[in-house]
């Protein structure tokens, strides 16, 4: 067990302060003696010593494996209105698995998001009971677990002049609430789709400047399609270059295959040589004829796998992208216990 002592503050490469907790660790597993990296280690410009961080899935995806009944991430604004039970829960048991970063549910509470089931005037208040939910699964971990917003990433996406303004909200409203990263990402896919090439870019950027100025440690993440570029049409590499520009202290982009990941990794080598750059490797939904059940195990581990591969060619961050369930999670979980985690780690020391 990890033994509170208090929470100390220090500076990242950008002048950022940050929380560090100084738990004493009690090894109860040979992979852990290394050590592990932190949420702010990830972000500094030195290459962190240690196992690559592990991040959250997919809500959604988890959410209808573990039989709750959600579609959008307007229903998860619902959710953590009515059933905050079923979050808590998830967050739990997404750190029992062995994540390093619970993502808080933060893209289903801005006003916008809320505004369709009436609730926009809880915008504020969901986005505390979000990251609460979060912290509270967290804080109760033997280990170290960091807490992420999520900035952006919204089912209805801002007015063309309110896109500056409403990110700034939200992202005020985040680091009040006590997230310790900012996942910066524009509009949802299926928006950025809806608009023009210019707007879906504005958005980006201003979610990157918006968290960028909360002085938390900024992510940037990106999501990709099959051939390497947003669905407005920008490249990744471009993209990179822009969000490092605003503000990033890190990149993750979000893949539907392994293929993708490992050339975007290669090809970011000399872009974003100076930062961390994490995948997030999505999988084939379970749900794609409507019902709710579970991927077999044989397809987690093929997913898990996969994942490891990105490890291999350098992710330094590494999660579920659409369609990733706490199955997913977990069948990367054993993988890294068992065959991964140890020689990664020796290689690393």
């Amino acid at each position: 067990m990890l033994q509170p002592a208090g929470l100390h503050h220090f500076a990242t490469r950008k002048g950022r302060l940050g929380l560090v907790s100084p738990y004493r660790p009690v090894v109860e597993e040979p992979w852990k003696a290394a050590k592990d990296v932190n949420a702010l280690e990830a972000s500094t410009s030195r290459p962190p010593v240690g196992r690559p961080l592990i991040i959250s899935g997919d809500p959604l995806a988890s959410l209808r494996g573990r039989g709750t009944a959600v579609s959008s991430t307007t229903a998860l604004g619902r959710l953590l209105r009515e059933s905050p039970r079923a979050i808590a829960e998830l967050h739990e048991q997404e750190i029992a698995l062995g994540i390093d970063v619970v993502r808080a549910l933060t893209s289903a509470t801005t006003t916008r998001a809320l505004a369709p089931i009436g609730m926009a005037f809880r915008a504020a208040a969901l986005t505390g009971t979000a990251v609460e939910l979060a912290t509270e699964a967290a804080g109760g971990a033997a280990r170290r677990v960091a807490v992420a917003g999520i900035l952006g990433h919204t089912a209805a996406a801002p007015m063309a002049d309110r896109i500056a303004e409403d990110y700034a909200v939200h992202a005020a409203r985040l680091a009040a609430a006590g997230c310790e990263i900012l996942v910066a990402c524009g509009f949802d896919p299926a928006q950025a789709a809806c608009v023009g090439p210019t707007v879906a870019r504005l958005a980006r950027r201003a979610a990157v400047v918006s968290a960028s100025t909360t002085q938390l440690a900024t992510w940037a993440l990106v999501e990709l399609d099959g051939a390497g570029r947003t669905a407005d049409g920008e490249g990744f590499e471009e993209v990179a270059r822009s969000a490092l520009d605003s503000g990033a202290d890190a990149l993750l982009f979000e893949v539907p295959s392994v293929e993708l990941g490992l050339n975007v990794l290669r090809r970011l080598e000399g872009v974003a040589h100076e930062v961390q750059v994490g995948v997030l490797l999505g999988a084939e939904s379970a749900q794609a004829d409507g019902t709710d059940r579970v991927a077999p195990a044989e397809i987690c581990d093929a997913w898990a796998a996969s994942a490891a591969r990105l490890i291999e060619a350098g992710a330094r961050m590494l999660g579920g992208g659409t369609g990733t369930t706490l199955a997913h999670l977990g069948a990367l979980a054993k993988m890294l216990r068992t065959t991964q985690r140890a020689p990664l780690l020796r290689r690393a020391l």
